[in-house]
């Protein structure tokens, strides 16, 4: 079962909940007595987000028309 704090506890006690997420315990932030999240560890030494200029080169596709203007949106906001 997951410790719980309110989100001002969480506020102040940060760094205890930190220590406690390190230790493998699952945290539950509640604010005004409802779940509104929960921090956990995923891995500390993966390097997770880690970022590589250009890894997506040549995967992604932009089409050629991409930044061209929509009549039907257009109307939709100018007729809001």
């Amino acid at each position: 079962m997951p410790h719980t704090y309110t989100l001002r506890d969480a506020k102040a006690r940060l760094s205890e909940i930190l220590d406690l997420v390190a230790a493998g315990v699952d945290v539950e932030i509640t604010r005004q007595g409802e779940k509104r999240g929960r921090f956990r560890v995923v891995s500390a030494d993966s390097g997770f987000g880690a970022r590589q200029p250009g890894a997506l080169k040549g995967r992604i596709k932009i089409p050629e028309n991409f930044d061209d203007e929509d009549a039907e949106i257009i109307s939709d906001f100018e007729n809001s």
